[in-house]
């Protein structure tokens, strides 16, 4: 036993004075089943105190370890603890890291706000007898006096009043109010007047996913017209139940870029052709118009590397260490094998790629077969038909595997929706799934993480050769560590949001993101999924938005999203 020890068993401690009263209520039915129940307390009300603690302190005495818990308030000079909102007291025994008692004092609040405040929950707790409870209130008074100023459900707030009458013998949460979210407003888009065809992995109103072959290679002719800017509508405002306004997701505009024989008319919002020609549509806001380059037979020692400024079609494959640039649309009729392959538009491969030196990177959409230890990067959506085995998929849209498509190992990132077939086998590596994640912001988050690992790595070391632990040196090596952690714990991974949190304080990603929210802006991350239409089985890591999980154990049909409070990843069945 240490000294500190003996000190802490030799102290003499001052309990505090409640100023509420907790019981445990057993049930009408006869049953054993009890609950423990507490009065109502209002804002501002004390509910412990140390009274004479100076006359107490002068004999040797120290006050009780308090934990202030949430929804109560500790007094400047630390003598009371205070309500911090209508509620029922709540007191739990615990321990600090020394073992000595604490107890933690915190409100069950008697309305819940969820997160985004749009809802709130009135708890009703039996009341104890001999003492006032909610019936003897005006439960519209009293809501008001907790901030519910808006969206009052009349029949809900009837039901309560029920309840209560009735001297209900459990805890009951009745949804008692519920905002208006914002009405959405609708980005600014374009309007094709040609038949573009289906882009594959798109999603249809149903919420099933058109996995059609993609049409390519579409032509156009001189003056036709190609399309017409529609602008973005505003949103319409809604209200929280706090009665405060929630501003609209207004439409985004969008700027429409033209290249090679197309043009875009500012005052019309036409885009139409000047010459004949293939059309290329790369992520809704590029339109070119380009000559049509065809390769009969395969990229290979006949034809060597090609380079077009044009779309192109290569109705071959594409043999190991040769390399494919095109300015368009690209259409590859065969397989790609350990190649590079690289589009400013959109591509169709219908065949394979495979090999660890195979990298296909598009400016717009990518639609192939299957991929076998290759890399993936792409400026649009991602589409795989078949399978992808240990390989790496990047996309800054959304990526859409096929339901009968299989993944091993490898990684699926990309910024928007994620929807897969059947993920790993019980032998298998693991797999990375990331949505709602910027790839190049994970890149720099694992750069991170490796200089953090490299710096402390360097300290260690330092100190094993030189022994002290106070000089300069040490100083400025752990100033360097604590200023890599900071960078790692506030780089945002969410697409449009700052690069960094501007939260300074806090120990961890939630107390960061308290401090500086980062939902507002960026993509709606709550409308981001992890899709799983088959089995994804232990061991794969999820990543959506700044959050992360290792499933514990395999599951399917399952979607994963971030939880109301946008703090923990959850799980939910598939219907349909």
């Amino acid at each position: 036993m240490t000294a500190k020890d003996v000190s802490i068993l030799a102290a003499k401690i001052l309990e505090p004075t409640f100023h509420f009263t907790r019981k445990r209520l057993g049930k009408d039915d006869g049953a054993n089943e009890s609950v423990v129940v507490a009065e109502l307390v209002r804002p501002g009300q004390v509910l412990v105190d140390f009274p004479d603690f100076e006359r107490f302190a002068a004999k040797g005495y120290e006050k009780q370890p308090l934990k202030v818990g949430p929804h109560s308030e500790l007094s400047a000079d630390g003598l009371r603890l205070h309500a911090a909102a209508f509620g029922y007291p709540k007191v739990e025994e615990l321990a600090d890291n020394s073992g000595r008692p604490v107890l933690a004092i915190s409100l069950i609040p008697l309305v819940r706000v969820s997160f985004d405040k749009l809802r709130a929950i009135l708890i009703i707790q039996p009341t104890i007898p001999g003492l006032p409870g909610l019936q003897n209130q005006d439960l519209a008074q009293l809501l008001a006096e907790a901030g519910i100023l808006s969206g009052l459900d009349n029949t809900a707030l009837a039901e309560a009043r029920r309840i209560i009458g009735a001297g209900a013998p459990e805890i009951s949460e009745i949804v008692i109010a519920e905002g208006r979210p914002p009405g959405p407003g609708t980005d600014a888009s374009l309007s094709f007047r040609i038949d573009i065809g289906p882009i594959a992995g798109q999603l249809r109103d149903d919420g099933s996913i058109d996995f059609r072959e993609r049409r390519i290679m579409v032509g156009v002719q001189r003056d036709q017209l190609i399309a017409v800017k529609e602008p973005a509508v505003p949103g319409s405002p809604g209200s929280n139940v706090l009665g405060e306004e929630i501003e609209p997701k207004n439409g985004r505009d969008i700027t429409v870029f033209v290249q090679g024989d197309a043009v875009y008319s500012s005052a019309t919002n036409e885009v139409r052709a000047v010459k004949d020609g293939v059309l290329s549509v790369i992520n809704n806001n590029t339109i070119k118009v380009l000559a049509h380059q065809v390769v009969p037979g395969d990229v290979d020692f006949a034809t060597g590397n090609i380079e077009s400024n044009g779309a192109l079609t290569i109705n071959g494959s594409i043999h190991p260490g040769f390399k494919v640039f095109c300015v368009g649309d690209l259409k590859i009729g065969g397989s790609v094998m350990s190649a590079s392959v690289t589009t400013e538009a959109n591509a169709v491969i219908k065949g394979g790629i495979t090999g660890k030196k195979s990298r296909i990177t598009s400016g717009g959409d990518l639609d192939i077969k299957f991929i076998e230890q290759g890399v993936i990067d792409a400026g649009g959506l991602v589409v795989v038909r078949s399978q992808a085995y240990f390989s790496h998929i990047r996309s800054r849209s959304d990526i859409r595997c096929h339901p009968l498509s299989k993944i091993m190992g490898g990684s699926l990132i990309g910024a928007g929706y994620l929807s897969v077939g059947t993920v790993g086998t019980s032998k298998s590596e693991p797999s990375l799934l990331g949505a709602g994640i910027d790839p190049e912001r994970l890149d720099l988050y694992e750069a991170t993480q490796q200089e953090l690992r490299t710096r402390q790595d360097e300290l260690i070391q330092w100190l094993q050769m030189h022994g002290s632990a106070k000089s300069k040196k040490v100083r400025s090596m752990e100033a360097a560590i604590d200023e890599t952690k900071l960078r790692l714990l506030t780089l945002n991974l969410i697409p449009g949001t700052d690069l960094y949190s501007r939260g300074t304080k806090g120990a961890n990603r939630d107390e960061v993101e308290e401090i500086s929210p980062l939902y507002h802006q960026g993509i709606d991350i709550d409308a981001i999924r992890i899709m799983v239409l088959g089995t994804i089985h232990a061991g794969c890591t999820l990543l959506l938005g700044n959050r992360s999980l290792v499933l514990p154990q395999p599951v399917a049909r399952r979607q994963f999203k971030l939880s109301a409070d946008m703090k923990r990843i959850i799980s939910l069945p598939l219907r349909g």
